[in-house]
C-alpha cells in the first residue's frame, strides 16, 4: 500500500468513526429521556406492563443498535492503529493479505474471505450447550437396554389429557360431571325446582 492509498483509507476510516459515533450520541440522547416523558406519562407505576409494552420493545431495540455502532466504533479504532503500525490489510487469523475488493467494501474487517467463511461454518455446526443436559436422560433410538425412553415419556403425559380434548370430555373421565336424571326436583306452578330439603322432610310443619 502505497502513501496515497494510505490516506485515502485513513480518510475514508476517519469518516466511518464520525458517523458511527454520531449515531451512538443520537441514540444516547433518546435513552437518556425518562421513559415517564417519551409516553406522556407521570408515572408507569400504576400503568399495567402492556401499556408501555411498545415503547420497552423500541428502547430495547435502540439500545441493542447503539452497542453495535460501538462494536463498529472499535473496529475501526483498531484498524486505525494497524494502518500507522503498518499492518493494516492482513488476516488475523491467517496472516494473509485481505482481498483490496473486500477492504473496500468493509475498509475496518480482520478476516480474509477464507477465514470468515469457516468461521461461519463452525458456527453453524455448534448447537446449544443445553441440549448436552436435555440429551441426557433418553438414548438413542434402538438401544435396547434403556427402560424409560421418549415414548413412554409421551404415554406418561398423555394420561393427563390431550389439547384435542375438549373440556367436557375431561371432566367426564375424571368423574366431576353428574347424571341431570339423579338430581331429584320438585314441580311448583309450573316450573322446575332442584329439591334441596331433606330426606324425609314433607315440608309441613310438624307438630
Amino acid at each position: 500500500m502505497d502513501a496515497n492509498e494510505k490516506e485515502e483509507t485513513r480518510a475514508r476510516l476517519l469518516h466511518e468513526q464520525d458517523a458511527a459515533q454520531r449515531q451512538i450520541d443520537r441514540i444516547q440522547e433518546t435513552l437518556d429521556v425518562a421513559l415517564e416523558d417519551s409516553v406522556s406519562e407521570l408515572s408507569t407505576y400504576d400503568n399495567h406492563p402492556a401499556d408501555v409494552g411498545s415503547e420497552t420493545f423500541e428502547r430495547s431495540k435502540d439500545s441493542a443498535v447503539q452497542e453495535n455502532f460501538r462494536l463498529r466504533l472499535l473496529a475501526i479504532k483498531d484498524a486505525l492503529r494497524k494502518l500507522d503500525e503498518g499492518t493494516y490489510g492482513r488476516c488475523d487469523e491467517c496472516g494473509a493479505e485481505i482481498a483490496p475488493e473486500r477492504l473496500a467494501a468493509v475498509p475496518y474487517t480482520t478476516k480474509c474471505r477464507d477465514c470468515k467463511e469457516r468461521g461461519e461454518l463452525i458456527s453453524e455446526r455448534e448447537r446449544p450447550i443445553e441440549e448436552r443436559a436435555l440429551a441426557q436422560p433418553f438414548r438413542p433410538p434402538g438401544d435396547e437396554s434403556v427402560i424409560y425412553d421418549r415414548e413412554d415419556a409421551w404415554q406418561e403425559m398423555a394420561q393427563h389429557g390431550l389439547s384435542t380434548e375438549t373440556e367436557q370430555e375431561f371432566e367426564e373421565d375424571r368423574g366431576h360431571t353428574e347424571d341431570v336424571d339423579a338430581v331429584p326436583y320438585v314441580q311448583e306452578d309450573g316450573a322446575f325446582f332442584q329439591d334441596t330439603r331433606v330426606r324425609g322432610d314433607t315440608g309441613g310443619r310438624s307438630d
